[in-house]
């Protein structure tokens, strides 16, 4: 077992490097499940189709994903008709997944390959990595998935499946480890399969390898596995440390024009939410209120309404508690004003689509 960090370095492979593999990836091949992006794949040929999932699977569980990638492939099937979309309607189709700036960053590279013919699609992981929005764990699963290049992925289900393989009962995101978790990977990886192998093992971690109750008896690899010959899946990995959230006071402008409500697009100033459109939004700054972003509204003429419902919402290491306003408006150029039934389609955000429910009930009453 390892326990302490200065003995990584003295860390060995204790198996068959090819036996493991190609157990691996025989199980992956007989046991994948159906997704929609392998489908796609299987069927296209086109690389884009794991492009799209790789981005969107980033820091989002796959059951909030599939909806929102078949939506965003209907809208844009081709990666030159993403790079022909503009910046807004990316954001539409992407709603709902939050870290928006990964699809801006998404976008450009559409651009750049579809104004670059010549050099669609890079082939290997330093040509992905090159693109905007890019990094390791991305460039790898794309390059190994469509173009058999054989550099390793490591994720987070990547780095418990190997600690519970080395018995490791340290955090699983150490530096050091995750460099050694790479160099692993490099040893491992299935030269003729290394999309499978990467698929293999993070699907192990996904389905088998989990990080609650882990299905050992199930385990195909389980033959190799120190953690299980020690009895210790529940000490490798080391839980990581517990986030520490700050709290945030929010207040929610919903505006109304008649029958009409107003969406603002917030400003590249913005604490939350940069550059998406939604209600307008306050912060609390003790006994105060103050515009999130430059705002040019009039604040003031605003805080006599009672609040009409509370909404909570956590966005990355911030816990927030939004009180809900409407907020009557006679003409404001900064806004872009739906009928009722349209709001729900244009807003990107969660925070903003908890906001609009307590709008709507507060209006049946």
């Amino acid at each position: 077992m390892i326990q302490h960090i200065e003995d990584i370095e003295k860390l060995e492979i204790h198996f068959s490097k090819a036996l493991f593999t190609k157990r691996l990836v025989t199980w992956y091949q007989a046991n994948k499940r159906s997704l929609p992006w392998r489908d796609r794949w299987l069927q296209s040929n086109d690389p884009y189709v794991v492009w799209v999932s790789e981005i969107m699977l980033q820091q989002t569980v796959i059951k909030a994903v599939i909806p929102a990638y078949e939506r965003f492939l209907d809208r844009f099937q081709k990666v030159e008709d993403l790079a022909a979309a503009s910046e807004d309607e990316v954001r539409l189709a992407s709603r709902g997944l939050g870290y928006y700036r990964r699809f801006r960053m998404m976008h450009q590279a559409a651009q750049y390959l579809a104004a670059n013919p010549d050099e669609i699609w890079p082939e290997d992981f330093n040509g992905w990595k090159a693109l905007p929005g890019i990094g390791d764990y991305t460039a790898a699963a794309i390059s190994s998935i469509c173009f058999d290049d054989p550099s390793p992925v490591v994720d987070g289900n990547v780095e418990r499946v190997f600690c519970r393989l080395f018995d490791i009962r340290l955090e699983p995101n150490l530096p050091k480890l995750k460099k050694k978790f790479f160099k692993m990977g490099l040893d491992l990886i299935s030269q003729r399969f290394p999309g499978d192998y990467n698929q293999g093992v993070m699907e192990l971690g996904q389905t088998t390898c989990t990080k609650q109750s882990p299905s050992c008896h199930a385990c195909p690899m389980q033959k190799y596995c120190k953690s299980y010959e020690h009895d210790s899946q529940t000490l490798a990995p080391k839980a990581k440390a517990k986030i520490e959230y700050s709290q945030v006071g929010l207040s929610i402008f919903v505006p109304k024009r008649g029958k009409l409500i107003g969406l603002k697009k917030r400003p590249n100033d913005s604490k939350f939410l940069k550059e998406t459109w939604g209600f307008p939004t306050a912060i609390s700054k003790g006994n105060t209120l103050a515009w999130d972003g430059s705002v040019s509204l009039n604040l003031k003429a605003h805080l006599k309404s009672e609040s009409i419902g509370t909404v909570k919402h956590s966005i990355t290491s911030h816990k927030i508690k939004a009180e809900v306003f409407p907020m009557t408006l006679k003409l404001s150029e900064d806004l872009r004003w739906f009928e009722s039934q349209q709001v729900e389609e244009n807003l990107l955000s969660n925070l903003d689509r908890k906001a609009w429910k307590a709008f709507l009930k507060s209006q049946e009453v």
